[in-house]
């Protein structure tokens, strides 16, 4: 066993707010280790296709906007040419009916009354009200990037905002009768919300307000896809003088003042290592080393769970590009019953990455994932009934796209769940988190009961959707950075 020197903060995590929480932190001078145990990424090679491994849209990361501005702060750039958000943001489709997400309200809004005509007035009406809500939301997380108001100060300021709050809740409210009473338009919203937010506790939620306007706000799409963003934050994590690690797995944790590390590396060697302070992503196995004697890293914990619904389980393929149409959007929402709740297997979220400037795919075929939500049981994740899932996919996906099935060249089931399991350690699954009891936020602390070691993750602040990842790594980063001041 070597000993090696102690270290101002270990990061233990694959997913991007690790990654996030180590470029960091190492800009700011702090001595980083990032331990991705499984060092995944965004993309993954089957045969001569390349897959995106997330299907989450990815926004927040527009001109001004929070995950743009954490990355500029870091000296990380967006890829030249590729930062224009995509139009359409995101399509819906249901039997008989597609609907392309716009990124203008004026074309979004045409979009809907063609498809819903008699809605005009009300779809009008509610994005009003969307829109002034987003945009209050918005400035809210800019200038309190915890979301959640901690001090007097910061519950002032959160009065100043409960009447748009109250309004924007009026308004949902309304609109919530309108679905009740066209069920066709309701799945259209319960889809939305089922592709951009990792919440699925409340569809009319303050925050909501920021997804239901996520199309103007702007989706981002890379030809690397989130693997540009790995690359780059690693990069800058060892630039600055840190260190990466992947490939390996941790065989305990002690929690004490300097927090140690167990490690065996892919070499076989086994590593002591000591830090400071430890940031821990939420979906990293570590938290049952960090947590073993209790169940939850705080009182706020234990008062409102992060209680996880349901894992993506995602199919891919290659196939013959021509199969699919034209029109179809990087990132679609699925839904093959519109009478079926969409937690009854009735949610294909499909990520098609898009073709070339010239609109045409060089050699014909392309890459293509299927994602469904499996509840979080034994039972559902069996080899035997993920096979039978992967066989309703296909069946259902054959009432959208006729050819596909002839059309497919490569599938590999076995790989598909091995990677949906491998995957946890990055992916958000669906969670079900109330909001706090005297505001509209769900948003969780990253303190634990250790003054040293804190916590990142989407799971910590689902109100912000993708952009979650950016400013809880940037968040546990601070907190480090307060201890040492």
């Amino acid at each position: 066993m070597t000993k090696q020197p102690t270290y101002d903060l270990i990061v233990i995590g694959d997913d991007l707010s690790s990654h996030v929480a180590a470029a960091y932190a190492s800009h700011c001078g702090l001595s980083t280790l990032l331990i991705a145990q499984t060092g995944l990424g965004g993309l993954h090679l089957i045969g001569d296709f390349v897959f995106h491994l997330d299907p989450t849209p990815m926004n927040g990361l527009g001109p001004n906007q929070c995950g743009r501005k954490i990355l500029e702060e870091m000296g990380i750039e967006l890829p030249a040419g590729e930062e224009d958000p995509m139009n359409p943001a995101y399509q819906v489709l249901l039997p008989g009916h597609r609907l392309d997400f716009c990124n203008t309200p004026d074309d979004l809004l045409s979009e809907l009354c063609r498809e819903f005509p008699d809605l005009e007035a009300e779809f009008r009406a509610f994005y009003e009200a969307a829109s002034d809500a987003a945009a209050v939301f918005e400035a809210w997380l800019d200038k309190h990037p915890r979301l959640q108001p901690a001090t007097t100060r910061e519950y002032l300021d959160y009065l100043k905002i409960f009447p748009h709050i109250f309004r924007y809740k009026f308004n949902a409210v309304r609109f919530d009768k309108v679905l009740t009473a066209h069920p066709l338009v309701e799945k259209v919203w319960e889809a939305q919300q089922a592709l951009c937010s990792f919440n699925l506790h409340d569809l009319f939620s303050f925050a909501s307000a920021k997804f239901n306007c996520t199309p103007f706000e702007g989706i981002t799409s890379f030809s690397q896809g989130k693997q540009y963003l790995f690359n780059e934050l690693i990069k800058k994590l060892e630039v600055s003088g840190g260190l990466y690690l992947s490939s390996c797995r941790i065989s305990s944790l002690n929690p004490g003042k300097p927090a140690g590390v167990e490690l065996f590396t892919a070499d076989g060697t086994t590593s002591h290592l000591s830090a400071q302070n430890l940031i821990v992503s939420t979906k990293a196995d570590a938290m049952s080393y960090l947590f073993e004697s209790k169940t939850y890293s705080s009182l706020a914990d234990r008062l409102r769970p992060a209680r996880i619904l349901f894992y993506p389980f995602t199919l891919f393929f290659g196939i013959e590009r021509n199969c699919l149409p034209e029109k179809l959007a990087r990132h679609a929402a699925v839904v093959p019953d519109v009478n079926k709740d969409l937690s009854d297997h009735n949610l294909i979220i499909l990520d098609t990455p898009q073709a070339a400037s010239n609109g045409q795919f060089s050699d014909g075929k392309t890459a293509m994932s299927a994602t469904v939500f499996l509840p979080d049981n034994e039972a559902a994740w069996q080899v035997d009934a993920l096979k039978n899932e992967a066989d309703q996919i296909l069946e259902k996906l054959d009432a959208f796209f006729p050819f596909l099935r002839d059309a497919v060249l490569l599938s590999s089931l076995d790989q598909s769940i091995d990677l949906s399991k491998a995957c946890r350690s990055i992916l958000s699954p669906k969670y079900f988190i109330r909001n706090a009891a005297l505001t509209s936020f769900a948003a969780k602390t990253h303190q634990t009961r250790f003054d040293h070691i804190f916590l990142s993750g989407a799971s910590l602040m689902t109100d912000a959707g993708f952009a979650a990842e950016f400013i809880t790594g940037k968040n546990a980063v601070q907190s480090v950075l307060r201890n040492r001041s």
